[in-house]
């Protein structure tokens, strides 16, 4: 994380409501929209500006934040493709593991309106595989452990 990200994440921790929910849609947005361009100005704004209005309502700032930090993280992980989606997907994992609470922040109506049939066959995939991810992980908080253990025997 260079100077610049590590200022504004501390600066937005401390001013912010309940920042971490924020960031945490924010990383799953970016990892999904990432998946599928090749380059930062490839991706289209105006899905998750939608998004952002559906969560946040009448909330211009938040919904700003999000956007910010959604280009940010979508700039770093493409700087740093392959390997920072399987940084991003680990992150999330952990931040999950940790939080449980943060899987309902999942949306997978929200993450599906990011999937691109108009990309090549290795991003289309590798796009519905961080969906389906996403989706294993939110079905998995959203079910009662006894439940989830009980599946995998």
């Amino acid at each position: 994380m260079g100077a610049k990200t590590w200022l504004l994440t501390v600066f937005r921790e401390l001013f912010l409501y309940h920042y971490k929910s924020l960031e945490f849609r924010a990383e799953i947005f970016a990892l999904i929209i990432a998946s599928g361009c090749k380059n930062a100005k490839e991706y289209n704004l105006n899905t998750l500006k939608e998004i952002a209005v559906d969560i946040y309502g009448n909330d211009r700032h938040r919904r700003g934040v999000l956007l910010n930090i959604v280009k940010e993280y979508v700039a770093m992980i493409l700087r740093n493709a392959p390997a920072s989606y399987d940084e991003a997907v680990k992150d999330i994992n952990r931040k999950i593991k940790s939080n449980k609470s943060l899987a309902i922040k999942i949306n997978m109506n929200h993450i599906d309106r990011f999937l691109r049939d108009d990309i090549d066959e290795s991003k289309q995939l590798l796009q519905r595989r961080i969906a389906e991810f996403l989706e294993d992980q939110s079905k998995e908080a959203s079910c009662p452990i006894n439940m989830v253990k009980n599946e995998n025997l």
